[in-house]
């Protein structure tokens, strides 16, 4: 394939690709595979492993990979950005519309959103039911429960106090309810250290630091002072998983060649350099005089797209911990508007509401301009961030596919992204709630008429086998035909 054909496959794939992440597997499959027949099974199938066990946009990622095995650097930017591009394009026109035509606009669409928020809960729930389903069933529940445990104290509450009308306050402190970050952080501890343990009790006793971690940077721990411990015992962790590794060391060592091509370190490089000469000439033309320091947002859509594993329906929940929570973006903006606008779209989800939040930011303090500019330094950071990381693990991945470390983090990181999806659907059905309460519906009747309306959903797809897309366009009529009268 030539350059130019890459870049219009990769076009079409995001035009055309509705539902983000691993929808958009067998779209690329269609058009590479079976259309073009620029690459073998066997070869996609490694692309997508890739693209799975890697954080970020999984369309992204495909591109990224997929465009360097046909067409080298060039072909590496060509698809990455190309499949990127359509998604960040429409959502930011649908962004400005708000912005532009006024509230009265914006109450509509939040009527329709509630429809859209229960179209993506009927997504979420079927993912989490496939996962959990796959593999280990017990194992895998008992990771997106617990994972669920730790992350979802204030959308329970949220929702009980919407159910029953009473003060949040009232409700008390979440034991944990800790960040997206923070569980990333104790996935990968128990998954490193998992292979070094001998026993039962040493995996209790990990557990029970995890436990520990969790307390600490939880809500109940901040609010007893102890917040403070929790950069101590992380380092106690990496200390411990370090001695574990050097004091016992795999019996059979791995003798594969670990080497890095110069085309694979060019292409990481210019994945890296690309947003930040971007980001330095939309500051230097935009923000100069601003107080707000447009790095630290941007370091944060770096890190928040690094962290995200799973796609744009994990990264929901990451965005929140890092932007909402953070006070960056405000919460009815991100998740009534900006969220079903990304769902809604064709394209990669993450790169979509990684570009959305750097509209609403840069609107915030720049104006309309401000936040276009700002949106597109978003979305290419958001691209470089996982296709840096993508093109490493491709090129390293004959070698490393063996580690037991890569075998257990495919096994073990989707369960743990599964509970975090729980807590990302509580959270935008205490959204949906909040509009439904405005119109003076309470919660003891809007909640059930949302999983309604979400079985009413699952009933459709089953039965008839409709599209996502007129799925989605069905429930967004049904609930802004009701909340209109």
């Amino acid at each position: 394939m030539s350059i130019m054909k890459t870049f219009l496959s990769f076009l079409k794939v995001g035009t055309i690709g509705f539902g983000g992440g691993s929808a958009l597997i067998p779209v690329v499959e269609k058009e590479l595979v079976q259309g073009q027949k620029a690459m073998s099974d066997a070869d996609y199938l490694k692309h997508t492993v890739v693209a799975n066990i890697t954080p970020g946009a999984l369309p992204v990622k495909l591109g990224a990979t997929c465009g360097y095995q046909l067409n080298s650097v060039a072909g590496a930017l060509a698809g990455a950005y190309a499949v990127a591009l359509p998604g960040i394009l429409f959502t930011v026109i649908f962004m400005a519309m708000f912005s532009i035509l006024g509230e009265g606009v914006i109450n509509y669409f939040n009527y329709a959103s509630v429809g859209i928020t229960a179209f993506i809960v009927f997504l979420l729930i079927n993912y989490v039911i496939k996962t959990v389903r796959a593999g280990d069933a017990k194992i895998n529940l008992a990771l997106c429960l617990a994972a669920f445990a730790l992350t979802g104290g204030k959308e329970i509450r949220e929702i009980a106090s919407q159910l029953f009308n009473i003060d949040i306050n009232k409700l008390g402190t979440p034991l944990f309810d800790i960040s997206t970050i923070d569980l990333i952080i104790l996935t990968f501890f128990v998954i490193l250290i998992l292979e070094k343990l001998k026993s039962k009790t040493e995996l209790y006793i990990a557990l029970g630091v995890c436990f520990v971690y969790a307390f600490l940077t939880g809500k109940t721990g901040k609010l007893l002072g102890l917040a403070g411990y929790k950069g101590i015992l992380l380092i106690a962790m990496i200390i411990s998983i370090v001695l574990l590794f050097f004091l016992r060391p795999n019996k059979t060592k791995n003798k594969s060649n670990i080497v890095i091509s110069k085309s694979a370190i060019a292409i990481i490089v210019l994945f890296l350099v690309i947003p930040i000469i971007f980001c330095l000439l939309i500051n230097y033309l935009f923000f100069m005089s601003s107080d707000k320091s447009i790095f630290s947002f941007l370091g944060n859509v770096a890190s928040s797209t690094v962290t995200s594993f799973g796609g744009g329906e994990a990264y929901v929940s990451v965005a929140d911990g890092i932007f909402v929570q953070g006070g960056l973006v405000e919460a009815d903006k991100f998740y009534t508007r900006l969220v079903p606008v990304a769902n809604s779209l064709p394209g990669p989800i993450l790169v979509k509401i990684a570009a959305g939040l750097g509209y609403l930011f840069g609107e915030q303090i720049g104006g309309a301009v401000a936040g276009w500019a700002l949106a597109a330094a978003s979305g290419t950071m958001a691209i470089g961030a996982c296709s840096s990381i993508a093109v490493l693990v491709m090129s390293l991945y004959e070698s490393v596919k063996q580690w037991e470390f890569i075998s257990n983090l495919k096994k073990y990181i989707l369960p743990v992204i599964c509970g975090m999806l729980l807590s990302t659907s509580g959270a935008m059905l205490f959204e949906s709630m909040k509009i439904t309460g405005a119109k003076e519906i309470p919660g003891l009747i809007s909640l059930p008429a949302i999983f309604i309306l979400i079985y009413g959903i699952q009933y459709l797809h089953k039965k008839f086998h409709l599209h996502d897309v007129l799925l989605l366009l069905i429930s967004a009529v049904v609930s802004l035909g009701i909340l209109i009268f």
